[in-house]
Formats: structure tokens, C-alpha cells, sequence
């Protein structure tokens, strides 16, 4: 685990202010009984997790990419080529969402903004680290690779019988 107690209370809080604002449809679904607690989700999300990733195209229609994902420091991490359509949008217009699930089983959706992980970002050490570890292999090997992850300003969890999701 990446995440300090001080990012897990906040991951928390975020998931308390999405739902409060949430429709009563959503709230509905997704229930106390059924929500996942920031402890729940930072546990479950170890290693590599994958999303559908969203960015915003340049007429504001979506383009949805599936993507390797990595949780550190409580947000979604993510890697791909500098050249590759995502990039150019996200360059022009920062807002994206992730959603990992497995059918009715969990679901994770965050809403936010892209910030950009260059080698030169306090935390780019340790994401290139841990992408190596976890990949057997330098993500700067791969080709012009570029590291990003999603600022949620939403967030929320799901899962049918959270009891199967420990906090630890």
C-alpha cells in the first residue's frame, strides 16, 4: 500500500461527498450495504487493476481506451505512448474518468482531471519504480512512454457483498 492515513481519510471523503450529491437512483444502487470504504478499495486495488479510461475528444465526444492502472497515493496511475489520440486530448482538454469493475462483483468509477507524472514530479520516482517492479521491465523500454494519473473530483465504490472486500 501507497497511501498514507492522511490519503485514505480523504479517499473517504470523496466517497461521502460524491454520494451525498449523487441522484436518488444512484444512492439507491448504491447504498450503504453495497459501498466499499476508502480502506476496502485502497486494499483491493494492489498491483495492476484495469479501466475503461475516458478522455474528452476535440468535439467533446468521448474516447474510451481500456488501460493498465496502478493505485498510488490514491489515485489511478497510468501509462501509455506520448503519441497516442488520449494524449493529444487530454493536452487540450484535462477531463477524464476511469471505471474498473468486474460485473456485478465491485465496481470503481473517478471523475476528474489528468495531471501529468514528467520525471521531474515529486512522485515520478516512485511510480517509474513501481511500474518497473511490477512490469519486470522500464517502462521507458516500452517507447515514448508518458505516466498520468486521474485528480478525482468524484469517486465512488461499489460492491454487491462488500464483506468480501477486507480492509486490510
Amino acid at each position: 500500500m501507497f497511501e498514507t492515513d492522511e490519503e485514505i481519510t480523504e479517499l473517504q471523503r470523496l466517497f461521502d461527498e460524491t454520494l451525498i450529491s449523487a441522484s436518488t437512483h444512484m444512492r439507491n444502487i448504491v447504498n450503504p450495504r453495497r459501498r466499499l470504504s476508502a480502506p476496502q478499495v485502497v486494499a483491493y486495488l494492489q498491483g495492476t487493476k484495469y479501466v475503461a479510461f475516458v478522455a474528452v475528444g476535440p468535439e467533446g465526444e468521448p474516447h474510451v481506451s481500456p488501460l493498465n492502472a496502478v493505485f498510488i497515493h490514491g489515485r489511478f496511475t497510468m501509462s501509455t505512448s506520448a503519441r497516442a489520440d488520449k494524449v493529444r486530448h487530454l493536452r487540450a482538454n484535462a477531463k477524464c474518468s476511469a471505471v474498473h469493475m468486474d460485473g456485478d462483483r465491485i465496481a470503481m468509477v473517478a471523475s476528474g482531471t489528468v495531471e501529468w507524472i514528467a520525471r521531474d514530479h515529486p512522485d515520478h520516482e516512485l511510480i517509474h519504480r513501481t511500474w518497473t517492479e511490477i512490469y519486470e521491465s522500464d517502462p521507458y523500454t516500452w517507447g515514448d512512454v508518458v505516466f498520468f494519473r486521474l485528480k478525482p473530483a468524484l469517486m465512488w465504490a461499489y460492491a454487491f457483498r462488500p464483506e468480501e472486500f477486507p480492509a486490510t
